[in-house]
């Protein structure tokens, strides 16, 4: 049953990815939590079968696929894992999505074959230990010196810092916010321990550190001055994206829950039977669904050539604020057992919990939302 009018590419795409997802991420799942260990191997693998270029252009190594078509893969790879689709989020939809829209033929042509095919992993510096709510004023700047740019300052929660190659780093210069493509190694740019975390494990996360780093100024993505709106078109797409990321979390631990309901039994029967467990269930089935249904159609009026402010902050916020229900849910159904790492809802719970911070809280969320429907107040 086709209930969501996918076209058959995207039916092709969906039933591709959910093979490979269950086969040989699933089943890694675990290890990577426990290990707390980048999956490399993996991402090789998600490379060689063109999921990392999954939007780009072909010309690229891409396959130039719709924003529907990303929202279906990054669904199935975080139910199977949801370490493994937050670093596959940062990696596509923002660095390599940043650098194929609004890099140079020239920055293309050095960077995103290299993205697209796993050969480097990216990261995206927007975060700063001062906060990162407040995306229009980084304390991170850049000054010109000559032909190339002195960066000093500092990025925190860097999601792939620890692994990644490239770097897209917003700063502020002399006529606002621009972005720059800084590569590991560059001297006076150092990458801090990855950060201990309470769930995620397996999707690392670090501080950044600029002291004087010299970037030429052919690395800077866009014009001088223009990177705010750059990464704000990228957030705005990113937001989709995630929601499509944290339904897949919250899909896992539906689908736990109902096959421990039907097999748990209590009082001669399995739990399954009593209303105590089929109502909450049932509750999280129908907000899974809306979730589902807001990304699909914010990802489609982005298609479409609309404006998706709006419709993207309405999707990561309901999708997080029911993510969050389903898997306590799923633990409260699982009851002692759930609190165990012997059952992956503990799990979920911890991962989907992250996205009540990252990619705009969700109280930034309401504020944009507000915003869009009533305009801005003086505060």
């Amino acid at each position: 049953m086709n209930k969501y009018q996918l076209s058959a590419d995207q039916l092709d795409t969906r039933e591709a990815i959910r093979k490979f997802a269950q086969e040989r991420i699933a089943p890694q799942a675990r290890q990577i939590e426990e290990s707390n260990e980048f999956p490399r191997e993996l991402f090789g693998e998600l490379g060689e079968q063109g999921y990392l270029g999954a939007a780009q252009p072909p010309e690229y190594g891409g396959a130039g696929c719709d924003a529907v078509t990303l929202c279906l893969i990054l669904e199935e790879i975080s139910r199977a894992s949801g370490a493994v689709g937050n670093s596959f989020n940062t990696h596509v939809s923002l660095v390599t999505e940043l650098i194929g829209t609004h890099g140079s033929p020239a920055q293309k042509d050095k960077y995103l074959r290299d993205l697209i095919s796993a050969r480097k992993m990216g990261a995206f510096g927007l975060t700063e230990p001062s906060g990162g709510s407040n995306a229009g004023a980084p304390l991170t700047h850049a000054s010109a010196d000559g032909n190339d740019y002195l960066l000093t300052g500092s990025k925190a929660f860097i999601t792939n810092g620890p692994i990644a190659d490239i770097f897209v780093i917003t700063v502020k210069t002399e006529t606002g916010v621009s972005a720059f493509i800084l590569e590991r190694g560059m001297p006076g740019f150092e990458i801090g321990p990855p950060d201990q975390k309470m769930g995620m494990h397996g999707s690392p996360t670090s501080s950044l550190y600029f002291d004087q780093v010299r970037v030429p100024r052919e690395n800077m993505l866009g014009p001088e001055g223009h990177g705010f709106k750059a990464f704000a078109q990228a957030l705005d797409r990113g937001r989709v994206n995630v929601a499509a990321l944290i339904t897949g979390i919250a899909q896992a631990s539906y689908e736990a829950s109902v096959v421990y309901a039907k097999e748990r039994q209590q009082f001669g029967k399995p739990i399954a039977a009593f209303q105590g467990v089929q109502f909450p269930i049932a509750e999280m089935a129908t907000e899974i669904e809306a979730s589902r249904l807001l990304t699909l159609n914010a990802a489609r009026m982005f298609d479409a050539g609309l404006p998706i402010k709006l419709e993207s902050s309405m999707a990561k916020w309901f999708a997080a604020e029911a993510a969050l229900r389903a898997c306590d849910t799923a633990i409260s159904v699982h009851g002692g057992y759930g609190y165990l790492g012997d059952f992956p809802v503990e799990r979920y719970y911890r991962d989907v919990k992250m996205y009540h911070i990252a990619e705009g809280t969700a109280n930034i969320q309401r504020i944009v939302m507000a915003r869009e429907i009533l305009g801005r107040y003086p505060m």
